[in-house]
């Protein structure tokens, strides 16, 4: 069977990976900017080739200012969708999602109303750091 065939033991818990995580390939990054400054300015090249580690710095610096703590796991987010939205929930699945130039991490969930062939869904949006709800979409869903 598959690899998630609960029969076989392929269904195991799971966490999602914390963006502040991105601080540590900052680091690399520095480092090799560092290594990069010190090679050029060892070598008998000009001294314009320093301009080479600047990107990398950049990249570095992309990677600190994107490296925000969470303070709100899925289950929690899908908690706070549930609050948020005008029915009663039955069920919801939560994905990590991104905001912004600097990447502040946000978290989408979708929930569904719970009758047994749900009639409404909402799209909610929840703030991964704070928990404040920054979106929401509510719809009928047409039943055949």
């Amino acid at each position: 069977m598959g690899d998630l065939d609960e029969s076989a033991g392929g269904v195991r818990p799971y966490r999602v990976l914390d963006t502040r995580r991105r601080s540590r390939a900052g680091v690399v990054y520095l480092a090799i900017a560092v290594i990069c400054a010190a090679l050029i300015l060892a070598s008998d090249t000009r001294l314009m080739w320093l301009t080479a580690a600047l990107p990398i710095v950049a990249a570095a610096g992309i990677q600190f200012a994107g490296s925000w703590k969470m303070q709100i796991t899925d289950m929690r987010a899908i908690d706070i969708a549930s609050s948020a939205a005008s029915f009663p929930v039955g069920h919801g699945s939560a994905t990590l999602g991104y905001r912004g130039f600097l990447a502040k991490p946000v978290w989408q969930v979708l929930v569904y109303a719970d009758t047994p062939s749900p009639d409404h869904q909402a799209l909610v949006t929840v703030d991964a750091m704070s928990g404040d709800v920054t979106g929401r979409y509510e719809e009928a869903v047409d039943l055949p």
